[in-house]
């Protein structure tokens, strides 16, 4: 089901005048991209349904009838929206993101879909995974046993390399572990700012300003987190910075800074994996 709603997405931006070339076709900036910021893709198959942070709030557009429908924000109960909600990610009835705070900078938070009353329950914070410094941005796995962060840390007394990298928590017992940083060349001298796993491939895709970038932030892709790092290259990366992905290996959201195509600062694109 979910490679299938991939295709019709694929089908329809097609549909729109991307023609492919190389192995990523040439980016195209999404349809609800306005001025301002739009940016932190992830889109939840099941429900066909995009969530984004568009001026620091989260928000949700559904593929409906081969369009999408106009944003509308994420109303969860108890958060504040004049704080800034970032990087959301949809499992199941669950819905990750991370808030700030001038207390603790930015933790990880997890509402719940009561469907009864089509409402998000109030937020739970994830205590175990939430430092004492910058918590960034979270990866979970389909069935919520396997977590990958990107924070500052420490977790346990232990640092990770660079200002900001990538930990692992995995749930035990009903709780998530304390995270550990990735050992490997996941994680560089540098900040690491996302991390995104495509499951059925077992791929790590990160962003990073380490060494070989093309911009100030560049995406990579693992085979695993013990692989070594392959810049993805043009049309994906730029001079600029690309930041911020989901993906199926089929069709890839991002955000892309500055782009000459682009609307406002920071919007989300589009381009589509070359069929082998």
């Amino acid at each position: 089901m979910k490679r299938l709603i991939s295709l019709i997405l694929v089908g329809m931006f097609i549909m729109c005048g991307s023609v492919l070339a190389g192995e990523w076709s040439e980016p195209k900036v999404w349809d609800h991209c306005e001025e301002g910021v739009e940016r932190m893709p992830w889109y939840d198959a099941n429900t066909r349904t995009l969530y984004f942070v568009k001026d620091y709030n989260i928000f949700q557009s559904e593929f409906v009838n081969g369009k999408w429908t106009k944003p509308v924000q994420v109303e969860i109960t108890g958060v504040n929206t004049r704080q800034n909600q970032i990087h959301p990610l949809r499992r199941g009835n669950h819905l990750y993101f991370a808030s700030y705070s001038p207390e603790t900078d930015y933790d990880f938070y997890m509402s719940t879909w009561n469907e009864k009353i089509q409402s998000w329950s109030k937020t739970i914070k994830l205590e175990n995974v939430n430092s004492d410094g910058q918590d960034w941005d979270i990866w979970v796995n389909e069935d919520e046993t396997l977590m990958y962060m990107v924070s500052k840390g420490p977790f346990g007394g232990r640092q990770v390399r660079g200002g900001r990298g990538i930990w692992k928590s995995v749930k035990k017992n009903g709780e998530w572990t304390t995270p550990v940083p990735l050992e490997g060349k996941i994680n560089s001298e540098v900040n690491e700012w996302s991390v995104f796993v495509d499951e059925e491939s077992g791929r790590i895709y990160i962003d990073s300003n380490r060494e070989g970038s093309l911009g100030s932030y560049d995406i990579w892709v693992l085979e695993g987190e013990d692989g070594v790092p392959e810049n993805l290259g043009t049309p994906i990366n730029t001079n600029l910075a690309e930041r911020s992905l989901w993906t199926d290996e089929k069709i890839m959201f991002f955000t892309g800074l500055d782009y000459e195509s682009g609307i406002g600062g920071y919007d989300i694109f589009v381009s589509l994996k070359k069929e082998e």
